[in-house]
């Protein structure tokens, strides 16, 4: 009883301490629960790779808890010191080096090489691949946690796709709000507010194309990796990717469906029709007769649709890449080898865009050739492609897809939580590769009957 009666006073003891912690300073009392949460999340290899891929996904690039720099270069320097404590408590030093895993870091090396051509200061390169690089340190640590457990790694992509769930709840929440609980109060700048989404939700990425990127891994996730209760993740991340009015992700999404359809051995069954049909009967039912909400969301989704070439948002596009090529084929030096590190920065500060929208040319592999030239896009097309062609893992193939068809239309390279999907892409192939490789046949049998059968 005096032990009960210890542990019940400590108890209050400090609940009435974070109580008192919280009425003082929220703050610190959020940044104790984040401490606490980050010694428990990097406890063992297993919990780190949970911690890796939350900072990757949930943290929003687009607000600020008064971080010394940047929010996208604190998290993307976050998740590199994950990934490289992750290496350090897998260090064995009887252990071999792989050095197949080393081809991740090829583009930072590539642009390093192509920016010596067109040097200007030490701070731009290091600037310039900052994001290449800690990308690359994070997925050399995600395949080899792959190759050590497949099913670990599988599992952690469920989970990020059940994940969804609340987040597409939250999602609808914003839609009927009108606000960004916590994204509103801290966002870096207007643009990153619920003013500025017209009615489109960002889940807790801050942006809704990057919200729309976290819908296409839980899809993709759920479709191919399956499970129970499989349709639940797969609905929520459709209702979330909606919700975005990310039309990049609408058609990010669109070629994987297709590519996983094209591989279906049977393209129509009795199951499968009556799925669509019942689909399509109670989406028109909601469409025609659905409350308030659901016939916003409709109209979200015609708006974005209609007129596609003359909206504001693609003008711009076409504006941004006739900037970006006439930069790139200026001169033989510029598409061979780019303008050099942080040029498309220095060209939206010197000269700029008057269209009021973000300081990018939308375009990732423009930008990468703008800056670095076509042989930093021909590796990260010879990357894509080998990652493709390696890896069989449906899962894969189709996150694959569907972010190489979205970063057509917007810079990835700041985003986190856009690039942990190609990591976690490549992480499904590899933990998908020891399934496909062929059976080890067994040992000659030792029996003496057996042996002298045999004989």
């Amino acid at each position: 009883m005096a032990r009960v009666a210890g542990v019940i006073g400590w108890a209050g003891l400090a609940a009435f301490a974070l109580g008192a912690l919280g009425g003082w300073s929220p703050s610190l009392l959020v940044a104790l629960f984040a401490g606490v949460a980050a010694l428990w999340g990097l406890y063992t290899p297993q919990r780190l790779n949970y911690t890796l891929f939350a900072v990757m996904f949930l943290v929003p690039a687009t607000v600020d808890f008064g971080y010394p720099t940047y929010p996208e270069v604190m998290i993307l320097l976050t998740a590199t010191a994950i990934a490289v404590y992750g290496r350090i408590q897998r260090f064995d030093p009887a252990e071999p080096i792989p050095v197949g895993s080393l081809v991740v870091f090829a583009l930072p090396v590539v642009c390093v090489l192509t920016a010596l051509a067109n040097w200007r200061s030490l701070k731009d390169v290091l600037i310039g691949v900052l994001s290449l690089g800690c990308y690359s340190i994070i997925t050399w640590h995600v395949v080899d946690e792959a190759r050590r457990d497949g099913a670990a790694m599988r599992r952690l992509a469920l989970g990020f796709a059940w994940l969804g769930v609340p987040i597409a709840l939250l999602a609808v929440y914003q839609r009927l709000s009108g606000t960004w609980p916590v994204l509103d109060e801290f966002a870096v700048s207007p643009a990153f507010t619920s003013g500025a989404g017209v009615g489109r939700s960002a889940g807790t990425m801050g942006h809704p194309i990057v919200y729309g990127t976290y819908c296409m891994m839980s899809m993709c996730a759920a479709l191919a990796l399956r499970g129970t209760l499989w349709r639940l993740p797969f609905a929520a991340g459709a209702a979330g990717l909606l919700l975005s009015g990310s039309r990049s992700a609408w058609i990010g999404i669109a070629c994987a469906l297709a590519y996983w359809y094209l591989t279906l051995e049977k393209k129509f069954t009795r199951r499968g029709v009556t799925l669509v049909a019942a689909g399509l009967v109670a989406g028109g039912a909601l469409v025609l007769a659905g409350p308030a909400p659901v016939r916003n969301a409709v109209e979200l989704l015609r708006a974005r649709l209609t007129n596609l070439t003359q909206q504001d948002s693609a003008t711009a596009r076409y504006r941004r890449s006739g900037e970006a090529w006439d930069g790139i084929w200026s001169s033989a030096h510029s598409v061979v080898f780019g303008e050099g590190a942080e040029a498309h920065t220095r060209f939206f500060r010197e000269v700029g865009i008057d269209d009021g929208l973000a300081a990018a040319f939308d375009n990732s592999f423009l930008t990468l050739w703008y800056d670095y030239g076509i042989v930093a896009v021909l590796v990260l097309c010879g990357l894509l492609v080998f990652a493709f062609v390696r890896y069989r893992s449906p899962a894969a193939r189709l996150m694959l897809i569907g972010f190489v068809a979205q970063i057509y239309f917007f810079d990835f390279y700041l985003w986190p939580c856009a690039a942990a999907m190609l990591v976690l892409a490549v992480g499904l192939g590899e933990a998908e590769r020891d399934r496909d490789a062929a059976p080890v046949p067994p040992d000659e049998p030792r029996h003496p009957l057996r042996l002298a059968l045999l004989r």
